[in-house]
């Protein structure tokens, strides 16, 4: 199991089903690509596996958490995979081949949301209860988006002036990537 500070591959995947149908076609995808789940929780619609062991590839199994959220009227469905390329995120070996077979068993968008992530398994687990935005946008870049639309309002009012709502909406920015 991972621990954290171990950097994960992260993607996700919008499916227009609901998570309940969602969990059922992930398992699907997984049996298509001969994975086994080595933990199936129905009530968060959690997966957790372990990808095969490669000598041809020179690749050892990684594990991977996939988690179909709520997301407005459909899903995001979560991947979190060990593996990791040199340079970033590694999505070749098991997200692009995962998102392949679910676009075989229902329409998905395109894979997004690709990064690191530095997160330990109990946190993913936890995240399983939490919905997804449908727009897909993280609560982050909504909160300073309202936020500066009231520093906005403030500046128009005449409440603060030009040089202080640009250091201001500047200081929120800078938050976004810290």
């Amino acid at each position: 199991m991972s621990q954290l500070g171990k950097s994960r591959s992260f993607a996700r995947i919008m499916v227009r089903e609901d998570p309940g149908k969602t969990f059922v076609l992930i398992q699907q995808a997984l049996d298509k690509m001969k994975l086994k789940p080595k933990k199936l929780i129905r009530e968060t619609h959690l997966v957790y596996g372990k990808t095969k062991t490669s000598m041809i590839k020179n690749r050892f199994g990684e594990n991977f958490y996939i988690i179909a959220k709520v997301a407005g009227d459909g899903s995001a469905v979560d991947i979190y995979y060990n593996g990791r390329e040199f340079t970033g995120p590694d999505t070749k070996a098991f997200a692009v081949p995962f998102h392949k077979e679910m676009n075989e068993l229902v329409s998905c968008d395109p894979i997004t949301n690709v990064r690191l992530v530095d997160i330990s398994d109990a946190d993913i687990e936890e995240s399983a209860h939490k919905p997804v935005r449908p727009d897909n946008t993280p609560d982050a870049v909504n909160s300073v988006a309202k936020e500066i639309a009231r520093l906005s309002r403030l500046r128009s009012e005449k409440k603060i002036s030009d040089e202080e709502f640009t250091r201001l909406k500047n200081e929120l920015i800078d938050k976004l990537y810290d």
